[in-house]
């Protein structure tokens, strides 16, 4: 497309140049009127070929205004991708944010465990070294409960009969026997109360080593939780990070885009100033060619206005198929009527009016009016008859015409897209609306 464009902006460079040496023809005083004629026939030509080569500029704007559109067009959807990437970003950063969120707290969780085992396994401590002191003193008291068990029976102390024969009475006796009894029985429940101690530490111990366990467990799957929080989060900010890439990568486009559309509506307004200015010397133009009919109609002003006006054309032709004024077809300020029906084509031209012909070509040119009559019916009034058919002007330069004179037939000679008159009234040299006018018919 770049290249496209190139070549478009290089054709519009040539044309403007072209252009250039197409400045209006100054009006010198004092020329003959075959002079005259011959810088009418020239500007006339001239004035087509430049409204051509505005057709085609305005053509040519309407490309590159069509490009720009399209560039806006991608700069449009460049603009909704950034918008959906940022959309995309959005809803990632806040993923991003509760996984985050997630994983702190799973690590609150972890830390809140070990704090819980690191608690236990001071209690688990604390009960074992209890229990150690309990063992111990259970060891002792043992020692002493067999050490007394020993030195009775090493002396005989634990028999019934001597604690008879030691008693001073039968309520002695008894006393000592009780007495012997009850120590017994104390070791005993000492004992067994030192040994349920000691077996429910021990059970505490257990249980304690139990919830170390579970809590161990529970740290172990926190861990396993965290970690596959983590490779998420590590998802995650790799996503965001391509989404970043994205989102530089896109706008850097919409940069170059948006370039590219200041560029060619730049180059469009340089067109369009350069359309404008060549419009302006296309009025200049037909202000120096009215200029010059007004010079040629001073040479021999006979007066012919009271005749009236007759149509140029049969009565059966009055299909206007262009009109005075701007025709936006042709981008171009038309100064005629055209008039084109059906089986146009080789009709009778006739003069609207008596007068003296100032302007008679035959020309197969494609470009300007191709074969043409202008005739001055005085009084300031000429008209102007264009794109006959080659070889059918029947009346020449200085010639006197009647009213309905035939003065060529239809063709299409000149800039023509098919069989029409080109038919114009100029008052002064200025064109007026041939439509303002009443005729007759001729016949």
């Amino acid at each position: 497309m770049k290249k496209r464009k190139y070549i478009r902006f290089a054709a519009l460079a040539l044309m403007i140049c072209f252009m250039l040496s197409y400045a209006p023809t100054v009006v010198v005083s004092g020329m003959t009127a075959e002079q005259l004629n011959a810088r009418i026939r020239e500007n006339e030509e001239r004035a087509e070929r430049i409204a051509e080569e505005q057709r085609q500029r305005e053509a040519e704007i309407a490309l590159v205004q069509g490009d720009r559109n399209e560039e806006r067009r991608k700069a449009v959807l460049i603009e909704q991708s950034i918008a959906a990437v940022n959309e995309l970003i959005f809803v990632l950063n806040s993923n991003i944010v509760l996984k985050q969120e997630a994983i702190a707290n799973k690590q609150a969780d972890i830390e809140a465990l070990e704090a819980r085992i690191e608690d236990a396994q001071r209690e688990i401590i604390l009960r074992e070294h209890k229990i150690a002191m309990l063992e111990a003193e259970n060891e002792e008291n043992l020692a002493k409960f067999g050490q007394l068990v020993r030195n009775n029976y090493m002396t005989g102390s634990l028999g019934m009969m001597d604690i008879l024969m030691d008693s001073g009475d039968f309520y002695d006796m008894i006393v000592r026997a009780d007495v012997l009894q009850k120590a017994a029985e104390r070791n005993t429940d000492f004992m067994n109360d030192l040994l349920a101690a000691m077996r429910a530490q021990e059970k505490e111990i257990e249980e304690l080593e139990e919830v170390k366990l579970r809590l161990l467990a529970d740290i172990e799957l926190c861990e396993v939780e965290k970690a596959k929080l983590e490779v998420e989060l590590a998802e995650l900010n790799d996503d965001m990070a391509d989404l970043e890439y994205e989102m530089d990568t896109q706008q850097e486009k919409l940069r170059v885009q948006a370039g590219e559309v200041a560029a060619l509506q730049q180059a469009i307004d340089g067109m369009y100033r350069q359309f404008n200015a060549t419009n302006e010397e296309l009025e200049e133009l037909e202000r120096v060619t009215a200029q010059l009919i007004k010079e040629l109609q001073n040479l021999n002003r006979p007066n012919y206005s009271g005749d009236g006006f007759v149509w140029p054309l049969d009565e059966k032709f009055q299909r206007i198929t262009c009109g005075f004024g701007w025709d936006a077809g042709w981008s171009r300020w038309h100064r005629a009527i055209d008039v084109g029906n059906a089986g146009i084509n080789g009709g009778n031209i006739y003069s609207i009016q008596s007068g003296t012909v100032i302007v008679a070509v035959e020309s197969n040119s494609r470009s300007g009016y191709g074969s043409y009559v202008v005739v001055d019916h005085g009084g300031g009034y000429t008209s102007l008859y264009s794109h006959m058919q080659f070889g059918s002007v029947r009346v020449s330069v200085g010639q006197e015409v009647k009213v309905g004179q035939v003065l060529g037939l239809v063709g299409s000679t000149g800039l023509s897209t098919g069989p029409h008159l080109h038919f114009e009234i100029r008052v002064n040299g200025e064109a007026v609306n041939p439509l303002d006018f009443k005729y007759s018919y001729v016949g």
